[in-house]
């Protein structure tokens, strides 16, 4: 039981476990990354779908087993671009769980689409495969399953149920960038999946995402849509001399910079390595919190190896902000992550409460800690420390 008076507690007065805050995430750059960048920018070229990009893509589709990996500016371009290479109607139904950040969401509303939650598991926040079938209707075209906090959905499942039905899946694998599924890396598990690279991602460009598909339709049709709708990506590709390339669709500009391609590759080269230190520090913050009463960890299948993206703890409901309030005192930065999208003003009217009962404990019990691989192991210790201090263990 949690003792929200205790005297020692930092957020009662008492001494802080560390008086220097354990921040709650940092970018894993080295010398490597520095050295890439600073190469690509000396080479002056400098827009988009550049070597770098082009090498990143070739790199990133080799580890994943894909045929197809498009570098565009951020997940949630990948997201719109994976639905809009579709043209499906306007007002056709996206099933989408509602513990996700509003990328998910977004990707299908920037193209006319319908937006109906689905509930998440209260232990884990994937999407309840066994709700799905309930919301399947005649206008349904997709569904977007997504990895939170790098823990694989259960994507046999929802293949399963999307064959029977004749739906597209959209896998939103944002979080679970060498994350394994019945030993399978994420991504290509699905008709589309959409990467992040964002800085607060295993492995990051900075800003950006990628869309992965072995459908060459798609993966044409989005080459062609990423760059305003024009046809420059053949027309690099294939060495033209004319001097000009066409305009054969609409589209946007969702390359990326060849300098974040050059990141890319300096920091995919890594990418088992930053994860194996993720899950050293994940296996550490097991075996420290296994006996705290009142606290558990995220529900982990037994078909997933996660990549460690976010280390989450579920503590009492009534206590959520409480704890995290307490933990930042005693200098651990924990934090609440998101929200389930229908608490949203936007997404207010797709849901209630009651609609969504695996969501709403989710989040009332959901504290994310400190988790990335420059945090030392001293640091670790002290995360630690202050959970058990705040539990009174």
């Amino acid at each position: 039981m949690i003792n929200t008076s205790n005297s020692a507690l930092a957020i009662n007065g008492g001494i802080p476990v560390t008086r220097e805050p354990v921040l709650i995430h940092k970018p894993f750059l080295e010398e490597d990354d520095f050295i890439a960048v600073d190469r690509a920018v000396r080479s002056t070229f400098v827009s988009g779908d550049g070597p770098d990009c082009r090498e990143f893509e070739r790199m990133l589709a080799e580890y994943l087993g894909a045929r197809h990996v498009l570098f565009v500016n951020s997940a949630t371009a990948a997201l719109e671009l994976a639905f809009r290479a579709r043209n499906f109607p306007a007002g056709s139904e996206v099933i989408v769980p509602d513990f996700t950040y509003t990328s998910t969401a977004l990707g299908a509303l920037y193209n006319n689409l319908k937006i109906v939650l689905a509930d998440v598991y209260a232990d884990n926040g994937s999407i309840d495969t066994s709700k799905i079938e309930r919301l399947i209707t005649s206008r349904t075209v997709a569904i977007a399953p997504v990895d939170y906090a790098g823990i694989p959905a259960d994507m046999d499942a929802i293949n399963d149920i999307a064959r029977r039905y004749g739906l597209y899946v959209v896998h939103d694998t944002a979080q679970s960038i060498g994350s394994l599924y019945k030993g399978r890396k994420t991504g290509i598990l699905a008709d589309i999946s959409t990467f992040s690279f964002h800085g607060t991602k295993n492995m990051t460009t900075g800003e950006g995402g990628a869309v992965v598909t072995d459908d060459d339709a798609l993966a044409s049709r989005i080459r062609v849509l990423r760059e305003k709708g024009t046809d420059k990506h053949s027309f690099l590709t294939d060495n033209r001399t004319r001097g000009f390339y066409e305009y054969i669709d609409t589209g946007n500009s969702y390359v990326q910079s060849n300098i974040l391609g050059a990141l890319g590759v300096s920091q995919l080269k890594k990418i088992d390595l930053m994860n194996g230190i993720r899950k050293d520090i994940a296996a550490r913050y097991i075996d420290g919190l296994k006996e705290i009463s009142g606290l558990d960890l995220l529900r982990i299948p037994e078909w997933a190896q996660p990549n460690w993206h976010i280390f989450g703890i579920l503590v009492p409901p009534g206590n959520r902000y409480w704890v995290m309030d307490a933990l930042r005192a005693e200098g651990i930065m924990a934090n609440v992550h998101y929200s389930p999208l229908h608490l949203n003003r936007y997404y207010s009217h797709l849901a209630t409460d009651d609609a969504m009962p695996g969501s709403m404990e989710f989040f009332s019990r959901l504290l994310r800690l400190p988790l990335y691989p420059s945090l030392t192991h001293d640091e670790q210790e002290k995360v630690i420390a202050a959970v058990k201090k705040v539990f009174g263990t």
